[in-house]
């Protein structure tokens, strides 16, 4: 029995390190091509032994490309900021004061969410354009929020539902309001919720395409449009293509690896209680 559990896991992390490479190798292979010359990257078969160059992160820096990377930065964490602001009372107004209004507003957070971008974008560039805020990090941050701001409430909602009233009662008891209560004594309490909430956020805005193409063209460009202006060109700089996908994603690992012990806790808390 003994040896046969050995087998069985031997089995497994064969079975795992196959995924492992499988998911990885993409990730390598950018890796490899960012420290290539353009001739060595349309070498066939591909040489493993070359020398390296880091002539493609060096294009970033002098070539006025890092004005996207910080156009991204900024405008996911002011969403952040904003999703977490507007959501958390309005899914505490809705968990705990029910009404014939908000019975079923949960359908329509999730519609808006699930509603195709391009149903929205026309009448979002009309807008943005009438209030003159195209090619600017807050046409895109108003975009974003429209997305993200109906899902954050509906998260959030059905967590504080799951809270226990008794810890509530408690501190209302005790003299506190609603607010008191709310900053006090749930928000302590909701911080893996409101973290997971936070990493979705910045992950949207983060890798969004659409909005940020057709509402910028030069100064609120992010780096989602520069890779697509990249590749759209009549010739393609592969090196410098890669190395601009390895910042992008540097950024996004760097936030979900600091938080990441939140992400399962707090999108399962609500539903262990």
């Amino acid at each position: 029995m003994h040896t046969r559990s050995i087998w069985t896991k031997v089995v497994l992390y064969f079975i795992l390190s196959i995924f492992l490479v499988f998911f990885l190798f993409p990730i390598i292979w950018l890796v490899i091509s960012s420290i290539k010359t353009h001739y060595q990257t349309l070498v066939i078969p591909p040489k493993l032994l070359f020398k390296p160059t880091i002539g493609a992160y060096r294009k970033i820096i002098t070539g006025g490309m890092l004005k996207s990377f910080k156009n991204s930065i900024v405008i996911s964490f002011v969403d952040i900021v904003l999703a977490l602001l507007l959501s958390i009372p309005a899914a505490y107004s809705l968990a705990r004061f029910k009404s014939k209004f908000n019975e079923n507003i949960g359908f329509w957070f999730l519609t808006v969410r699930m509603a195709p971008a391009f149903g929205v974008i026309v009448p979002m560039y009309i807008v943005i354009r009438y209030l003159k805020l195209l090619d600017t990090t807050y046409a895109v941050n108003v975009a974003h929020l429209l997305i993200n701001l109906p899902f954050a409430i509906w998260l959030l909602k059905g967590y504080f539902e799951e809270l226990p009233l008794e810890i509530e009662e408690s501190a209302l008891i005790d003299g506190a309001n609603r607010l008191q209560t709310l900053i006090w004594v749930v928000l302590p309490t909701s911080v893996p919720m409101i973290i997971s909430v936070a990493i979705l956020t910045f992950m949207f805005s983060w890798n969004e395409f659409l909005f940020a193409f057709v509402l910028t063209s030069n100064q609120g460009v992010t780096v989602p449009v520069l890779v697509a202006a990249l590749a759209g060109t009549m010739t393609f700089d592969w090196p410098l293509m890669c190395a601009v996908s390895i910042g992008a994603m540097i950024p996004a690992f760097i936030f979900v690896f600091i938080v990441q012990r939140y992400i399962v806790r707090g999108l399962t808390l609500g539903a262990l209680k």
